[in-house]
């Protein structure tokens, strides 16, 4: 629970800096993602001063214990402890385009003063695993698109065919706008016009491990390479079209990706 000292109106909180904005020459805003309060924009004086103490615990992506003191207009920092910088991930452009684009994403969808444990638990494993390079990042993108837009309250109903009721069907085609399944065999001429990703059941097994286990085990699959190009390109558009938003990071994350096209 965030601690208030009435007398001095003090706030502390564990967040992770999404983003930074220099205001004049030594000061920058921050907005940091709480468990319980939302995202909080902060300013963080002296910031641009070499010997300053707030450093590394204020820089991008940094997971670390805020004391703010409650100001007119918002917050100011008082004090800050590091917690989990992620250094490792300024080793790898893509990886700083794809965090950023994850941060954009928890930005924009993110309610002001609602509880978020399970958003800052799966942005912090995100960030985990980009900086440890152990996992494909095309895999952590679809992960964290698909866990976001289950949290978000846009689950896509993966039981089974919305029309024979098959549970594991060799072929289907998921909806991006109602985010149903039907079978290859259940397929009409008004599933084919709608906007939707053909995919196999190894795909269909792969979201619905995603959206349904608990948030420490969403990590543990495997993915065949045949499975993966359908994962990915329904993760992106199915978040994308529910929330409505293009998002700037990404669009940068595609281009470095592919600097050829």
């Amino acid at each position: 629970m965030p601690h208030r000292k009435g007398v001095t109106n003090l706030l502390t909180v564990k967040g992770v800096v999404l983003t930074q904005k220099p205001v004049g020459e030594q000061d920058k805003f921050i907005d940091i993602l709480t468990d319980e309060l939302g995202v909080l924009e902060v300013l963080v004086k002296g910031a641009g001063k070499i010997n300053s103490k707030s450093g590394c615990a204020t820089q991008l992506f940094a997971y670390s214990a805020f004391c703010l003191q409650k100001g007119k207009r918002g917050y100011i920092l008082n004090s800050v402890s590091p917690i989990r910088i992620f250094y490792e991930l300024r080793s790898s452009v893509t990886a700083v385009a794809l965090a950023s684009y994850f941060s954009q994403i928890v930005q924009f969808s993110v309610l002001p003063q609602a509880s978020n444990h399970e958003i800052q638990r799966l942005m912090l494993n995100c960030l985990h695993f980009l900086a440890l390079k152990k996992y494909p990042e095309a895999i952590l993108k679809s992960i964290f698109e698909l866990r976001m837009a289950a949290l978000l309250g846009f689950m896509p109903d993966v039981v089974m065919c919305r029309k024979c009721g098959e549970y594991l069907p060799d072929r289907l085609h998921f909806s991006i706008e109602d985010g149903t399944f039907c079978c290859e065999e259940c397929r009409s001429e008004a599933d084919t016009l709608a906007h939707s990703v053909e995919m196999t059941a190894g795909t269909l097994q792969a979201i619905r491990h995603i959206v349904l286990q608990d948030t420490e085990r969403v990590f543990g699959f495997r993915l065949s390479d045949g499975c993966q190009e359908a994962l990915f390109a329904f993760s992106e558009q199915f978040l994308q079209y529910h929330i409505d938003h293009r998002f700037s990071a990404l669009e940068y994350y595609r281009a470095i990706q592919n600097p050829m096209v």
